[in-house]
């Protein structure tokens, strides 16, 4: 009798899920938060604390005073030149925070990064092929207590920013199945702050055209909206200089260590405060080339989680002026190094994980306007050796350039699954792969 294969379906990893380790996962993620609450007292105390938070209400209450905010020393906006740095439609999602009660503001600010947090890291485990189980819920749990205190993460809470809520449209818009709405979380982020219209570019070469439609269609729409309700900002806003950094700085000195872009180092490298456009935008389009071919062959081997992630971290890079709270798309990686670790059978994947997040870790390395603790290696100030400085000013760059590295020649230690859409058997990394079932007729 002939036997023939029997093509193997699509499978689901289970997390160890033994009660203990749920309990202790959950314990983590409390005692993460409580750490956090003490941490917010500290900045609180200074009277900074979610001072980007802070910006987005009185956004809100100008919009509602019919109050210009592109035009500096009218306003009178707590931020940098006085003005809004987002566009027209992010400022009338920001209205609805007027009317809630002001002692609840924080509390708002907080669950609202820490839901997207949570949100971020379970549908990382679940592209990576975890089943929706008591491990899942604890791997979530112990992974997102991990990622809270992660320099760029912690800065999200801490100023009250809306990165982590991006990330999440963005994570959650194009992971989900394809349906007739998928593209809209694209579009949406990008009608906020405009960055994310870099995934429009990674859905036109993956060949996903009705999805770049749609966030197209939606980004228009929140142009369109902000149009209708905003003429005079809207025009203000979209006939500016754009891509000048200054709109955001309030100069274009690009070598402040915050600034973790390839500009940003490459004006500390070449000692270049104003570097020019003739420099750093080739360098940055050579790169955003090299990522992109990287996400669309992740794309085609259904890695999707990798190909994202790779596209998201290349965003922050060729941005004109990168903070360090943009760098939240180290989560993802975080998540799949992390996963890739448990499965590797070699000591060095867990080695490298943990020096990586020891250097994202927010030490602190000195103290800022109003007291404020400075942390970060990446931020090390002036009282530190030149060479350690330069070393530490480039952290970021350095290891998302190293991130691209690894999703170039190891994409399948970070995001397991086969060209055909299986998951890898547990074996690949020692490649001693499975085989496909055999079969014989009833």
């Amino acid at each position: 009798m002939a036997t023939v294969v029997v093509r193997e379906q699509p499978v689901e990893r289970s997390l160890p899920a033994p009660l203990w380790w749920v309990v202790l996962s959950g314990t983590l993620l409390l005692l993460a938060f409580a750490g956090y609450t003490v941490w917010a007292g500290v900045w609180t105390a200074t009277g900074i604390y979610l001072e980007d938070f802070k910006s987005y209400v009185a956004t809100g209450s100008a919009v509602r005073a019919g109050m210009p905010l592109y035009e500096p020393g009218v306003s009178h906006l707590p931020t940098i030149g006085g003005t809004f740095k987002y566009t027209p439609f992010a400022a009338g999602v920001f209205v609805p925070l007027t009317v809630v009660p002001k002692l609840l503001l924080p509390l708002f600010a907080v669950l609202v990064n820490l839901f997207s947090l949570l949100v971020v890291v379970w549908v990382s485990l679940g592209q990576l092929g975890y089943a929706r189980d008591h491990g899942r819920v604890a791997a979530t749990a112990a992974l997102s207590a991990l990622a809270l205190p992660l320099q760029p993460v912690l800065m999200n809470f801490t100023a009250g920013q809306v990165n982590l809520l991006l990330l999440l449209l963005v994570l959650v818009d194009l992971t989900g199945r394809n349906r007739w709405w998928t593209g809209a979380g694209v579009g949406l982020a990008a009608g906020i702050k405009l960055t994310p219209a870099i995934f429009v570019v990674y859905l036109l070469v993956t060949r996903r055209f009705k999805a770049a439609g749609v966030a197209v269609a939606t980004f228009g729409a929140t142009v369109l909206a902000g149009f209708v309700a905003f003429p005079r900002d809207s025009a203000a806003f979209w006939s500016a200089n754009l891509a000048d950094p200054s709109r955001i700085t309030g100069d274009n000195d690009a070598m402040s260590p915050e600034n973790q872009s390839i500009r940003g180092a490459l004006a500390r490298l070449l000692d270049i405060a104003d570097v020019p456009g003739k420099i750093w935008i080739p360098v940055a389009a050579v790169l955003a080339l090299a990522a992109l071919w990287i996400a669309v062959r992740a794309h085609r081997q259904n890695r999707e989680l990798l190909a994202l992630s790779v596209v998201g971290v290349v965003m922050v890079l060729v941005t004109p002026w990168t903070w360090t709270h943009y760098w939240v798309w180290f989560i993802p990686f975080f998540v799949m190094a992390a996963c890739g670790a448990l499965r590797s059978r070699a000591w060095w994947p867990a080695a490298l994980l943990v020096v990586a997040y020891l250097l994202v870790l927010p030490w602190k390395v000195g103290s800022g306007r109003s007291d404020v603790p400075l942390v970060g290696l990446v931020i090390l100030p002036e009282h530190y050796s030149p060479l350690l400085q330069a070393v530490a000013h480039t952290l970021y760059v350095a290891l998302a350039l190293g991130l691209l590295l690894l999703s170039a020649v190891r994409p399948a230690w970070l995001n397991p699954a086969t060209p055909d859409g299986r998951l890898e058997p547990a074996g690949f990394l020692t490649g001693r792969t499975g085989a496909g079932r055999t079969g014989s007729p009833a």
